[in-house]
């Protein structure tokens, strides 16, 4: 289960789910770690950005001109679509809004 409470919605870290989602077409709306601030505590602050995929290796997360992650087709060497998405969503603690949660997990 999801370790923050602080949030009313359906939070998941659920990239195979996500992937699928937005190479359907649909733009999800999800939180992001920044990358240059922190609490007094040192936890990064979280910013709510837009998942997106325009194109085969082409997927953003981003908010009002700040990137947060990014596919880009020169990442085909890394691996698949999907894996090399996932590795972003991970490297910036992505937590997308489930819209329709999976009671099976």
């Amino acid at each position: 289960m999801n370790e923050r409470k602080s949030s009313i919605y359906n939070l998941s870290k659920d990239y195979a789910k996500l992937f699928r989602l937005i190479c359907d077409g649909q733009r999800i709306a999800a939180w992001a770690d920044t990358f240059s601030m922190k609490d007094a505590d040192g936890k990064p602050y979280r910013d709510i950005c837009e998942v997106r995929r325009s194109g085969e290796y082409e997927i953003m997360f981003c908010a009002r001109g700040t990137g947060y992650g990014n596919v880009w087709p020169f990442q085909r060497d890394e691996g698949t679509e999907e894996a090399v998405f996932s590795k972003a969503c991970a490297g910036c603690n992505l937590e997308w809004i489930d819209p329709v949660p999976d009671t099976n997990q």
